[in-house]
């Protein structure tokens, strides 16, 4: 309830005070100015379709005067049209930066009402208490699994695009619930059919030589991921190329931090995040952790000083960042 009347302040942070040239930016069409300034710094762009995703389940064919609906956190409105993202992505390619496109597995909770694709799939129910829906399934008028629908739809979005890889957003790491932290963690049984679901999306992605990264299960550590159906180990085998560790010592503050103080603030992300580095050791994963920008739409109040300090504790640990969300920081140059 204090999210709703607090008002959004930019961080104040310069982009090059936080890209660091092993730095993703997770953002959406709203960070961007038009002429594309230059974004020296980062490695690379996440252009993300977070709750209730229409664009990337429903996308058929490319229409160039079509509104793509990518710009729900960003306060800029200079791209917005299929035309616009397609020479965006061109643009970001001139600048020797790769732009994957993102999504979340969420859909149509008690606050949103479900997409018009997701009500034509009711196959992708909710799993109970969570936002998330349930993947294992075969989706009905396409006859194919959901994970091999994301496959095509990723080739079905780079060809008309040009994207260079796909984020799997929050609801693709094993099962959770983000009022819950604790609850779904006897999913372990479920790790071969996560895996599987990855296996199958990381072919179509690097068949096109594209990059696959995905968050994790919210921050937890590698033995905990793995109660929820999530092995990153495994995944990576699977092919997944960037693992996202989900540090939000400020973002949760006043959420699962005032309940949960001691397994989300910055000394747990220490201790989880070298669990996962570890874990990950010798395989072709690297593992990139969140860094807190802030949020116009969740409205969190995030501190400078303490971002720069996450950066200065988490880095050593990490082989990079993803920066989110990043549009006021892009937006501000």
């Amino acid at each position: 309830m204090r999210r709703l009347v607090r008002s959004h302040r930019p961080i104040g942070l310069s982009l090059a005070q936080v890209a660091d040239g092993r730095s993703w930016a997770c953002v959406d069409l709203g960070a961007f100015e038009r002429p594309l300034p230059d974004l020296g710094g980062l490695e690379g762009i996440v252009i993300m379709e977070d709750r209730d995703p229409e664009f990337f389940l429903s996308f058929d064919a490319y229409d160039p005067a079509a509104d793509t609906g990518l710009n729900r956190h960003g306060p800029l409105h200079a791209w917005s049209t299929q035309e616009d993202l397609r020479k965006l992505v061109e643009q970001l390619h001139t600048q020797r930066i790769p732009a994957a496109i993102g999504f979340w597995n969420y859909g149509g909770s008690m606050f949103h009402r479900r997409t018009r694709w997701l009500r034509r799939h009711r196959e992708l129910a909710h799993v109970r208490w969570s936002s998330q829906l349930y993947p294992f399934v075969r989706l009905s008028p396409e006859g194919i699994t959901y994970g091999e629908y994301i496959a095509r739809q990723y080739a079905r979005l780079r060809a008309a695009f040009g994207f260079d890889g796909l984020m799997l957003g929050d609801g693709f790491s094993g099962f959770g619930s983000l009022w819950d932290p604790d609850l779904y963690r006897d999913q372990a049984p479920t790790i071969p059919q996560w895996t599987q679901l990855y296996r199958v999306i990381s072919d179509a992605v690097h068949r096109a030589s594209g990059v696959l990264l995905a968050y994790d299960q919210m921050g937890v550590s590698f033995s905990e991921a793995r109660e929820h159906g999530a092995d990153y180990r495994a995944l990576a085998d699977a092919g997944l190329d960037i693992l996202v560790y989900q540090s939000y010592p400020q973002a949760w503050g006043g959420f699962w931090l005032e309940n949960y103080r001691g397994r989300f603030d910055l000394p747990a992300n220490i201790t989880n995040l070298s669990t996962v580095t570890s874990a990950l050791a010798g395989t072709r994963a690297r593992v990139c952790y969140t860094l807190e920008l802030g949020d116009s739409i969740e409205r969190w109040p995030v501190d400078a000083e303490r971002t720069r300090e996450q950066m200065k504790t988490l880095d050593p640990l990490a082989d990079g960042r993803l920066l989110v969300w990043a549009n006021d920081v892009l937006a501000r140059r």
